[in-house]
C-alpha cells in the first residue's frame, strides 16, 4: 500500500509549495482537493501553463495522484443545480488529466443529504449518481461518492444500497473508515463489507462522546483503532493509496500549523503500518 495526504487539509497553501513538504515528509502521493476555499484549486482558475508546470512538478517529486476530491455534495437542491454539478464535474475531469493523473481519472465527491432522510432520498441519490454514471462514461472517469457520517449515505448497508442499485464500474464508493466508525461499525467489518465497492479512499481520527458528540482530529489524537484498519486493508489485498485527510474541523482552528499536521498525519499512519505488519510498496 501507498500513502496519501489531501490537500484538503492545507486551504492556503498552493499545490507548487504543498507538493515538495510532502514529498519530504515522505508521502507517495497527494490528493488534490477542488474547491473555493482552497487557493488557486478550481478549474477555471488554472491556465494550461500552470496545469503543465504542476504536471511536471509532480512527475519529478514522483508523487502519485489518487484522486480529486471535488468539494460539494452530489445531491442537488434543484435541477439548475445539478447541471451545473455536471459540468462542475466535467472541467475536473480535463483538469486531472492536465495534472497528470492515471487513467481513468478517479473524483470524489460527498453524496450530501441528511441521515434522517434516507428513505425519502434514496432513489433520488441513486438517480443522481445515474447521470453522473452516463457522465463518467462520456469522459473516461470513476466518480468515488463520499458516504458521511450524518448524511444520506451513513452506514455500510446503505452505500452498498447505492452502489449495487447504480451497478456500473465507473460509480464506487470513496471509503472513510472513520464515517463508518462514528455510525458504529468496527474497521475491520466496514473494510471487509465494504472494499468490494471501494475506488478511494480517506482515513483521520475521531473521539466520540457519551452524549453521541464527537471530535474530529489528527489521527492518532483519538479513539479510531488505525492498526486494525490497517491489517484489515491488508488482508482484504488493497494495494492502492490510503489517503490522509484533516478535518475542517482541526485546519478551521486558530493557530493550525499547515506542516506539523502533515507530519503528525504521517507519523500515526506509518506507526500503524509498523504496528500492523504492513510493508509500504
Amino acid at each position: 500500500m501507498l500513502i496519501a495526504y489531501g490537500t484538503y487539509a492545507m486551504p492556503n497553501t498552493p499545490l507548487e509549495e504543498a507538493a515538495p513538504m510532502l514529498k519530504d515528509i515522505g508521502f507517495d502521493g497527494v490528493e488534490i482537493c477542488v474547491g473555493p476555499e482552497h487557493v488557486l484549486s478550481m478549474p477555471e482558475e488554472q491556465d494550461a501553463t500552470r496545469r503543465h508546470q504542476l504536471r511536471e512538478l509532480l512527475v519529478d517529486l514522483r508523487l502519485g495522484i489518487p484522486a480529486l476530491m471535488v468539494m460539494g455534495h452530489l445531491l442537488p437542491r434543484d435541477e439548475e443545480q445539478h447541471q451545473r454539478g455536471l459540468e462542475h464535474m466535467r472541467r475536473c475531469v480535463q483538469l486531472a488529466r492536465d495534472l497528470g493523473m492515471a487513467e481513468p481519472p478517479i473524483v470524489s465527491m460527498g453524496i450530501g443529504g441528511k441521515s434522517a432522510d434516507w428513505e425519502s432520498e434514496r432513489d433520488r441519490i441513486i438517480n443522481t449518481l445515474g447521470d453522473y454514471d452516463k457522465l463518467a462514461a462520456e469522459e473516461g472517469f470513476i466518480l468515488a461518492a463520499e458516504a458521511h457520517c450524518g448524511a444520506a449515505v451513513d452506514r455500510s448497508e446503505r452505500a452498498l444500497h447505492v452502489i449495487h442499485s447504480v451497478s456500473s464500474p465507473r460509480i464506487r464508493l470513496h471509503f472513510d473508515v472513520v464515517h463508518f466508525y462514528l455510525s458504529g461499525e468496527k474497521e475491520a467489518e466496514a473494510v471487509e463489507c465494504l472494499l468490494p465497492i471501494t475506488e478511494h479512499t480517506h482515513i483521520t481520527d475521531a473521539r466520540k462522546h457519551e452524549d453521541g458528540s464527537f471530535d474530529l482530529l489528527l489521527l492518532g489524537q483519538g479513539d479510531l483503532d488505525s492498526v486494525a484498519y490497517v491489517k484489515a486493508m491488508d488482508a482484504a489485498g488493497w494495494d492502492d493509496f490510503i489517503t490522509l485527510e484533516v478535518s475542517k474541523h482541526v485546519w478551521g482552528q486558530d493557530g493550525y500549523d499547515v506542516e506539523a499536521a502533515a507530519r503528525t498525519s504521517y507519523d500515526a499512519l506509518t506507526g500503524a503500518f509498523a504496528a500492523a505488519g504492513v510493508e509500504r510498496v
